[in-house]
């Protein structure tokens, strides 16, 4: 089984929330490895445009401002 991992550039890794916990969640990937039979998130794949089905890829969000962040912390 070969699985795609890509970086995308994103505004920003917090997302609105219907979560009774919060209003924004952090999201940082869109997509899985494993492909649970069970899967509760499989329905996000209709939101992407990878023709892998769910299980075959990962996107790694990637959000300028936390690298630039770490990147003055170790100065």
């Amino acid at each position: 089984m070969e699985i795609t991992v890509k970086e995308i550039s994103v505004k920003s890794v917090m997302t609105k929330s219907n979560l009774p916990a919060g209003d924004y969640s952090v999201n940082p990937y869109t997509g899985c490895t494993h492909g649970c039979r069970y899967c509760y998130a499989s329905f996000m794949k209709r939101f992407t445009k990878h023709p892998e089905p769910w299980g075959h890829f990962l996107d790694v969000k990637c959000w300028l401002p936390l690298p630039m962040c770490l990147l003055l912390l170790n100065e």
